[in-house]
């Protein structure tokens, strides 16, 4: 094809099959007496604008009207400015008024968004348009609309909203809404929502403003329970910032009544600074007790109005100064056992502490106060408790090494409101030093002989009195027969004291190699097996304080502290491979025990026989377990054993035993089948076997759909409920794949 020149303000050219028209449009422009070209296929156009630049036209076939200053585009057309784009099969461009008129299979990419549609305007002057129905992707979520508008080039209006992180087409559910604005691409503000699944509405919101990034954050657990009632457990997570987002709850529970709070937290958006939350949680409890028994046990302590107020925070002041904060009130001791029971097992009692820690090269120090705020707990007071700790050091350029830890506390040990114990308080300075001198000798065998001194400053202590009453003694017609004397001691707070504790002592231990098999060991890709055996001995020889633990105020373990002279033996194992290029311990076991080298009469010198274990034969297999035997009783004193099997496609089984004599015996099983699969499930049971009863068992089934997880539960606690019947909850859970995770608590 030759080319072909068309005389005026602008010129078109063909090159290598490939049209282009450069237009200069000015006012009075004399190509208006142009005729109308049809350029050959697959042609493109730019026009340049005085104001704008170049928009960039692409389609199988154009043609310009000059008169129009039009550019009419079919097939395969897309028009592009910067970084905005319309496609679609028709189009007509006004390239004065940079104003598109699209029709069929439209395709509008804006800010990083994509909107789909038939028809649309849209002008790349004013980035505003009539869009008509329209379908739009933000990754996650997925919109359409029955009709849409873009009023500036931040704001879309929309009519017949619907969202879903599932296919448009057929959605699993989807959020509606009759009318809503679209800021940003991103700020949505929705009037009279609708929840659905599938056709079924199941929840209405009369307004929302959200981020979309944020919105699938509703949370709904509907459920039923022997204590609870039918109930519905709701949270909603709004950002606020890039650091706050706020949570907020409503829980309905028919035979407890309703439920409301609000979670404000925060997070480094960087993830190392800091990160915490506020908590305020409110509960109209309708029956706070569930039969006589328990109204008799909490009665005088709770009424309908349950509540707790929590703080927590952790800040990173710098990268050797942290702030840690936690603080909880709490209307009641059941508080936390009835609506949030997954705090209650981790803490039956939460903590009220304030931490400031400053780490050095060879220090840590630090201030912190810890309290109860409720009085009907016990607690040690510390208010507050300053602490300078030396890490183990070098003396100078002697052989000799130090370590230290100093604390001053005011301390006050305070008990339940109605308990017949008295509160007592003492200020108390403790300082423990420790000199080391390491040693190897035959060059393999490690002696560390030490020497130190711990003292501690009370400035109170106690003072026993003794008083001798005269009672009188009656018979059955209140006639006093006789006299009796009634011995009764009482304490106050006697004088200050300090008291010293002198202590030497020597540690020693060796490690001897043998290699047991050189090659491939056959168990996954291990090469090479040896064994490593480590006796040691460390002898403690602390002489007997001036002030004896019984003529001290008792707070923690520093005033228990008494008169040792014991001799600990123990002997380290492990068995090593190489794995993955480093070495790895296939199993390790320490077996140890105590010598009381100054025993009492009623003392043996043998003490406990402790051992810890720790097994690591397969990737997919870890078992755990450690106790003390009892020489004494000839019995175990205490056993715990944890153990997993994993398997990432099929299964996960975790048992856990745990055994204290006279106190606990349980066992726990934790089952998940196909973890990642369509179908999945999990089974756990937990059983007091000293009672030969189970404690709890409950069973979850989660179906995956193309974007929609379903979870049911059953939860079962025996005897448990009202009247000594067994306490079941059913809870149902739903919510997209996109977005998992739940913030709401079932309580007991």
């Amino acid at each position: 094809m030759e080319p072909t020149f068309f005389q005026g303000r602008g010129a078109v050219r063909t090159a290598g099959g490939c049209l282009a028209v450069l237009v200069a449009l000015a006012a009075g422009a004399a190509a208006a007496q142009q005729p109308v070209v049809t350029p050959p296929p697959a042609a493109q156009v730019a026009a340049v604008t005085p104001e704008t630049g170049v928009i960039d036209i692409q389609a199988d076939s154009l043609a310009y009207d000059a008169a129009r200053r039009l550019v009419i585009a079919r097939g395969g057309v897309k028009v592009a400015r910067g970084g905005d784009s319309v496609s679609a099969d028709y189009a007509e461009v006004d390239t004065a008024a940079e104003v598109v008129h699209a029709r069929g299979n439209i395709v509008i990419e804006y800010l990083g968004n994509v909107w789909r549609g038939e028809e649309a305007t849209y002008n790349f002057k004013t980035s505003t348009g009539d869009f008509g129905a329209f379908e739009a992707s933000a990754p996650p979520w997925h919109m359409t609309a029955r009709d849409s508008r873009r009023s500036s080039p931040r704001m879309m209006e929309l009519d017949g909203v619907m969202l879903t992180t599932c296919e448009p087409d057929r959605p699993e559910y989807s959020i509606r809404a009759a009318s809503a604005t679209l800021e940003d691409n991103n700020i949505l503000r929705a009037k009279h929502l609708r929840f659905q699944l599938g056709p079924v509405p199941f929840f209405y919101f009369p307004y929302l403003r959200a981020n979309l990034e944020e919105l699938a954050k509703f949370e709904f657990t509907p459920g039923y329970s022997s204590t609870m009632g039918a109930f519905l457990l709701t949270a909603y997570n709004q950002p606020l910032t890039d650091v706050f987002r706020s949570r907020t709850h409503f829980d309905v529970r028919t035979k407890r009544g309703v439920g409301v709070g609000q979670d404000i937290l925060w997070t480094d958006p960087e993830g190392r600074a800091y990160d915490g939350l506020v908590r305020v949680y409110y509960a109209n409890d309708s029956e706070p007790w569930k039969d006589e028994e328990q109204r008799l046990a909490r009665e005088e302590l709770i009424d309908a109005d349950r509540y707790w107020l929590q703080l927590k925070d952790r800040h990173n002041l710098s990268d050797r100064d942290y702030l840690i904060t936690e603080l909880n009130y709490v209307s009641d001791p059941w508080l936390l056992n009835d609506f949030f029971d997954d705090d209650y097992q981790k803490n039956v009692q939460p903590e009220n502490r304030v931490t400031l820690s400053h780490r050095g090269n060879r220090y840590t120090a630090g201030v912190g106060v810890n309290m109860r705020l409720n009085d009907f707990y016990g607690n040690v007071d510390r208010l507050p408790e300053a602490f300078l700790n030396f890490n183990r050091q070098q003396i100078f350029q002697t052989p000799l090494y130090y370590e230290g830890a100093n604390t001053l506390s005011s301390l006050e040990r305070v008990y339940p409101d109605g308990s017949d114990d008295e509160a007592y308080d003492a200020i108390r300075f403790d300082t423990f030093n420790m000199v080391y001198w390491p040693t190897r000798h035959f060059g393999f065998l490690s002696v560390i002989p030490r020497g130190g001194y711990r003292g501690t400053y009370y400035s109170k202590t106690p003072e026993r009195t003794t008083v001798t009453n005269v009672v009188a003694v009656t018979n059955d017609l209140g006639e006093v027969v006789g006299t009796t004397n009634d011995v009764e001691t009482l304490l106050s707070d006697g004088g200050a004291v300090w008291r010293s504790l002198p202590e030497i002592g020597m540690e020693t231990s060796f490690k001897a190699f043998g290699d047991l098999y050189h090659g491939p060991t056959g168990i996954e890709e291990d090469e090479d097996l040896r064994h490593i055996a480590e006796p040691y001995a460390d002898y403690t020889l602390r002489f007997e304080p001036n002030e004896l633990p019984a003529d001290l105020w008792q707070f923690d373990a520093v005033d228990r502290l008494d008169y040792a002279n014991y001799l600990r033996l123990g002997m380290r194992n492990y068995l090593q491979t190489r794995r993955r290029a480093a070495v790895h311990n296939l199993a390790y076991a320490d077996v140890f025990t105590v010598l009381n080298m100054d025993p009492e009469e009623d003392e043996e010198t043998l003490g406990d026989i402790g051992f810890k274990t720790e097994l690591r034969p397969w990737s997919w297999l870890k078992w755990d377990f450690d106790g003390a035997y009892d020489t004494q009783d000839d019995s175990v004193r205490t056993f715990n054993t944890q153990m997993e099997l994993r398997h990432p496609e099929w299964f996960t089984f975790g048992v856990d035993y745990r055994y204290k004599r006279d106190t606990r015996d349980v066992v726990a099983g934790d089952l998940e089948l196909f973890p990642e699969q369509r179908w999945s499930g999990r089974l756990y049971a937990r059983m007091d076997l000293e009672e030969s009863q189970v404690e709890e068992h409950s069973y979850y089934l989660i179906h995956r759909t193309r974007c929609l997880g379903i979870g049911l539960g059953l939860r079962i606690r025996p005897e448990e409920g009202e009247d000594g019947e067994d306490n079941y909850t059913v809870w149902f859970r739903i919510w997209p794949l996109a977005f998992p995770g739940f913030s709401s608590s079932l309580g007991g």
